[in-house]
C-alpha cells in the first residue's frame, strides 16, 4: 500500500503508512527521491557501496525505478552490479534497469559481465529473452552472434531452480529465432518445450512459454488473429515457487496479446491488457515505456486527449536517454504530444 500510494502521488498517505510500519533501506531511497532530498540520496549511495546489505541495495534499485525514474535508480543498480558478494545477480539487476530506459548497449555488456563472472548459463538465457524483445530493434549480427553463444554446448546450471533452466534455454532461442525470421527454428523450440519432461505442477508453465514462441512468429508473419488464438494457453498457471522468476512471468505474453488486440483493431480490449496487465509484475518496468508510448497512441485514436498527453509524456520521460537508433520513436512521440498540447481544448 505504501508503494501505491506513492506511485498516486499521495504523498501524505505513504508517510503515514511509513510511520506505522517503518522503512528499510529500499524504502528510504524511494522516500529521499520522493522528497527530494538530495543529503540522504548521497548517503544511501555511499552506503551502497557496502555498509547497506546487497539484497537492498538490488531492491533499492527496484523501488526507485518503480517511480518511473529509472534514471534515478541507475546510480543504486550501478553499486549493486559493483559489489564483490554477488556480481552476476548485480550486473543483471543493472542490465534491466538500462532496458527500461532503452539503453541496450549498455545492458548487453552489464550481460556480458555477469555472464563473466559464472559458467551457469542464466545469465546468457537472461541476455537473450531481453535481446529478442522487438521494441529494442537489437541489430541482426548481434542477435546472430547471441543465439550462437546461447545455442553451443556448456556445463548445466546447478542451484536452485536449475531443472527448469533447459526450458528457459529453449524458450529464449524460439524467440531469438523469431526475432531472426527463422520461423521453422522457433516452432522447433517450441516443440521441445511440449515434450519436455518436467514435473506436472511446471507442465502449465512450459505450455505458456511455448504459446508465446508460436504466437511471437505468428505476429511477426502479420497473423494477429492466429497468435490471439495460441495465446489462449498463456492462463497464468505459474506454480507460487515460480512467480517471482521474471521469465516465467508471462509478462511477455501479455505485451504480444495487446500488440495482437491492436493488429485486429481491438482497441477497447487491448485498452483494458495495457491499463491493468503490468502492475507489479516481474518484469514490469521493462515493458512500461512500451505500454505508456501504446497507450498513448490508444488514447490519442479514441479522442481522450489528456490521457494521450501523460502517456506520451511519461514513454518520453523513460526513453530519453535510450539509444541512438531508437531515438526516432522518442521524437515521434514529442511531435504527437506537440500537436496534442497545441489543440485548443474542446
Amino acid at each position: 500500500m505504501m508503494h501505491l500510494a506513492v506511485s498516486e502521488d499521495d504523498i501524505a498517505r505513504a508517510d503515514s503508512l511509513v510511520a506505522k510500519v517503518g522503512k528499510d533501506y529500499a524504502d528510504s531511497a524511494m522516500f529521499a527521491i520522493v522528497h527530494g532530498d538530495s543529503a540522504l540520496t548521497r548517503r544511501l549511495l555511499s552506503e551502497a557501496k557496502g555498509a547497506a546489505p546487497f539484497g537492498e541495495v538490488g531492491s533499492a534499485s527496484w523501488e526507485v525505478g518503480w517511480l518511473g525514474r529509472p534514471e534515478l535508480a541507475e546510480p543504486f543498480a550501478r553499486a549493486a552490479a559493483a559489489r564483490p558478494e554477488q556480481p552476476e545477480r548485480g550486473n543483471l539487476v543493472l542490465a534491466a534497469n538500462l532496458i527500461s530506459q532503452g539503453r541496450w548497449t549498455a545492458a548487453d555488456s552489464a550481460f556480458a559481465a555477469a555472464a563473466a563472472t559464472t559458467a551457469d548459463p542464466r545469465p546468457r538465457i537472461a541476455q537473450g529473452l531481453m535481446a529478442s524483445l522487438p521494441f529494442l530493434a537489437v541489430p541482426r549480427p548481434e542477435l546472430e552472434a547471441i543465439r550462437t553463444e546461447l545455442a553451443a554446448p556448456g556445463p548445466p546450471a546447478t542451484g536452485a531452480g536449475s531443472a527448469l533452466v533447459p526450458a528457459l534455454r529453449s524458450y529464449a532461442l524460439g524467440l531469438l529465432a523469431s526475432r531472426l525470421g527463422d520461423g521453422p527454428g522457433a516452432l522447433r523450440a517450441a516443440d521441445q518445450l511440449d515434450t519436455m519432461q518436467v514435473t506436472a505442477d511446471d507442465r502449465a508453465a512450459l505450455r505458456a512459454l511455448a504459446a508465446v514462441v508460436r504466437a511471437d512468429v505468428a505476429l511477426a508473419s502479420r497473423r494477429p488473429a492466429e497468435a490471439l488464438t495460441l495465446l489462449e494457453n498463456v492462463r497464468g498457471e505459474v506454480p507460487l515457487e515460480l512467480s517471482g522468476n521474471a521469465s516465467f512471468g508471462e509478462d511477455y505474453g501479455r505485451f504480444l496479446r495487446a500488440e495482437a488486440l491492436l493488429a485486429t483493431g481491438n482497441d477497447g480490449e487491448a485498452l483494458r491488457w495495457l491499463e491493468n496487465g503490468f502492475d507489479a509484475t516481474p518484469d514490469e518496468w521493462i515493458f512500461r515505456a512500451q505500454v505508456a508510448l501504446r497507450l498513448g497512441d490508444v488514447y490519442e485514436r479514441r479522442g481522450e486527449r489528456q490521457k494521450a498527453v501523460d502517456a506520451y509524456s511519461r514513454f518520453i520521460q523513460l526513453w530519453k536517454r535510450c539509444d541512438a537508433r531508437l531515438r526516432p520513436a522518442v521524437d515521434e512521440a514529442r511531435a504527437r504530444l506537440a500537436r496534442l498540447t497545441a489543440e485548443p481544448r474542446s
